[in-house]
């Protein structure tokens, strides 16, 4: 298992935004847990990130706990437009699913938004407010806790 962490500070040096990035390898699956402040751009950095990562494979599950996002600063049009841009890396993220938990309600209508809109990608999204039924979903045995 490989383990990224990127904070985002603003200008008066307080964090704004928190990702880690937990990639393994032989489950096939990258773990990304968000925290803070979120928006359009933090969503995409993730994105970003986790296909450079050196351990990514194309088709790999996803698991993202969103569940401490605090502050989810992310309108329809800005789901659209990740989606998108989605659509243009659909070849490095390939086929594999991802279930995003989210407790907050804003966090959860907005990814179940994405959902719906992703529906004819290539990866299979689905939305889930406890951690146990997103686990379940992905077939995932046992994972580490980090």
């Amino acid at each position: 298992m490989t383990v990224l962490w990127t904070r985002q500070l603003n200008e008066y040096g307080v964090d704004k935004m928190c990702h880690l990035i937990s990639i393994y390898s032989e489950q096939k699956l990258a773990r990304v847990i968000a925290r803070g402040k979120v928006n359009v751009f933090e969503l995409r950095d993730i994105y970003s990130e986790l296909i450079k990562h050196r351990d990514w494979q194309a088709g790999f599950d996803i698991l993202c706990d969103y569940r401490s996002i605090e502050d989810f600063d992310v309108s329809s049009r800005d789901i659209d437009e990740i989606t998108d841009w989605q659509s243009s890396i659909d070849s490095l993220i390939g086929n594999g699913k991802c279930a995003v938990v989210a407790s907050k309600d804003s966090v959860f209508g907005m990814s179940r938004m994405w959902e719906m809109i992703s529906s004819e990608r290539s990866q299979d999204i689905c939305v889930f407010r406890e951690m146990d039924d997103a686990v379940s979903w992905l077939g995932i045995l046992e994972l580490e806790m980090v």
